[in-house]
């Protein structure tokens, strides 16, 4: 089995870099170093590999990717269908060529003749309309699954001065709550509010100062008496 350039992120790493994270998405890798974001997409279209500095993604976020003239054709072959059936369902323009056919008082069956024509190329025209609304409403089915089937969904890295980098994403990795994951691997994490994160002491966890006189109240007014 050929291996791939995310079991060797070692070799990638600049000097006095570490890795830290690493998401494994069904479709590709992500790898979170204390400096970068490493993008490894061997099953993508497009580069296999792609680093950014970590300060430069600024969000995580899941997206979903469509085709939306597909939705738009399907809609007009749904409008145009349903109005052609309709149309054709409720006008019969075969029956008024029937109806005057034998009430012209021709003797000689001329006008007869061509009205039953006429008749019969109305029936044509009447049962094309209606087949022209079912094929309207075939292609209109056939848009609104290939819209269905064009709907991806994709992890988004938004990169700040430079182009996004995305990955195509399963229902097994959003259940996973990878993206989250992912996120919070990148961002940077909250700073201490005082000078305590340094040595990893909570205000309230400092111990008490080792000053007598700081520690005794009295001590500062004994002193001025005196």
């Amino acid at each position: 089995m050929q291996e791939t350039w995310s079991e060797h992120v070692d070799q990638l790493l600049d000097e006095g870099e570490r890795e830290r994270h690493r998401v494994d998405l069904e479709k590709a890798t992500v790898v979170v170093t204390n400096r970068r974001v490493l993008a490894f997409t061997p099953d993508v279209d497009g580069p296999n590999y792609r680093s950014v500095e970590r300060p430069n993604v600024t969000r995580v976020s899941v997206e979903t990717d469509s085709a939306p003239g597909r939705l738009v054709w399907a809609t007009l072959f749904l409008f145009l269908g349903l109005g052609l059936l309709l149309v054709g369902t409720m006008f019969d323009l075969a029956a008024l060529a029937d109806d005057y056919a034998g009430n012209t008082g021709d003797p000689t069956g001329i006008a007869d003749g061509t009205l039953e024509t006429l008749s019969t190329v109305l029936t044509v025209f009447d049962l094309s309309i209606l087949v022209g609304g079912g094929v309207l409403l075939a292609l209109a089915v056939l848009f609104f699954a290939a819209y269905a089937r064009s709907r991806v969904q994709r992890l988004a890295l938004r990169v700040s001065g430079g182009d996004d980098v995305l990955f195509p994403v399963t229902d097994a990795d959003l259940e996973a709550e990878r993206a989250v994951a992912l996120e919070e691997a990148i961002l940077p994490n909250p700073a201490p509010a005082d000078g305590g994160a340094a040595t990893g002491e909570s205000p309230t966890e400092r111990s008490p100062s080792t000053d007598p006189q700081r520690d005794d109240p009295s001590a500062g007014g004994a002193d001025e008496s005196g």
